[in-house]
């Protein structure tokens, strides 16, 4: 039986689509027109005989056949940047484009406060920071890189600890001075509580108040890690803060501190591109940040 040729051209726009997500983006990127984009991706389909992408609200996603070639494209894509780089002068810049998606307290506190470096060192590359919301997946090329809390449950992605994280119940002095301090999880329940909007979380695993009790109901629910803290701050309430966004001059008090919480982030990326050098030069730069969450 003859092997279907493929068309490098044709591969090149699919991998276009699969990362960006939406064809006006990707034909964006590419620098072609959405009917040229749709053209090659319709000969590529045509090819193989099956249908490599779906179309859903938000854009384009990848067939379960889509993304097993992808996997295969980004290996070969991946080695022909490598050949490439080979004739690079040592520490020569990279270029492109890299999407990291992160949680808001992680992207905004330890990851863009130490993009300089990054960007001095390569000041060709385009870097994306995107969040993740529920239903994200790493494996459909979503993203190039993501920290996540907890490693993943994907086996064939790429997972290592970036370093443990501690959180713990706060309230203002000013909160404490009007409603007291509770002194046991039954006595807590009777406060104002601070939370999470639950159907907006990427992983069960960022939930901690539910962890501490399964009884706990937030009065006020906030998208927000970094809003939490400000509604903590302003004597809203008592919440389950990230120890590493607070600062020294809060003036915030610990709740309950027997309790010991603690989550792990960890940088998990895709074996198929880890070669490819924009990406090797983002993972070694996040791995440089793993001294920066306590």
């Amino acid at each position: 039986m003859k092997h279907k040729q493929l068309n490098w051209e044709d591969a090149r726009y699919l991998l276009a689509v699969a990362r960006a997500g939406q064809l006006g983006r990707a034909a964006e990127i590419l620098g072609v027109s959405v009917m040229t984009l749709s053209r090659h991706l319709n000969q590529l389909q045509h090819r193989v005989g099956t249908s490599l992408l779906t179309r859903h609200s938000k854009g384009m996603q990848l067939t379960n056949e889509g993304s097993r070639l992808v996997e295969y494209l980004e290996r070969a894509e991946a080695e022909i940047e490598a050949a490439g780089s080979i004739f690079e002068a040592h520490g020569r810049s990279v270029s492109g484009t890299v999407r990291i998606a992160a949680p808001e307290g992680f992207a905004l506190k330890v990851l863009t406060p130490n993009l300089g470096a990054l960007l001095r060192d390569h000041p060709d590359l385009n870097v994306e920071i995107v969040p993740q919301t529920p239903g994200f997946s790493l494996s459909r090329r979503e993203a190039d890189i993501a920290v996540m809390v907890g490693r993943p449950n994907e086996g064939q992605l790429h997972s290592e600890s970036l370093g443990i994280y501690a959180l713990g119940l706060y309230a203002s002095e000013s909160y404490i001075a009007d409603h007291g301090m509770p002194k046991t999880i039954d006595e807590l329940l009777s406060h104002r509580l601070i939370g999470y909007v639950e159907d907006l979380l990427f992983s069960d695993r960022l939930n901690i108040a539910k962890h501490i009790t399964s009884e706990w109901q937030s009065n006020i629910a906030i998208y927000s890690p970094i809003g939490q803290v400000e509604a903590v701050r302003s004597s809203l309430g008592i919440g389950v803060l990230h120890e590493f966004l607070l600062g020294k001059g809060d003036g915030l008090i610990a709740v309950l501190p027997e309790l010991q919480l603690s989550r792990e982030f960890f940088l998990v990326s895709h074996p198929t591109t880890e070669r490819i050098p924009r990406i090797q030069a983002v993972l070694g730069f996040m791995r440089s940040l793993s001294g920066s969450v306590h």
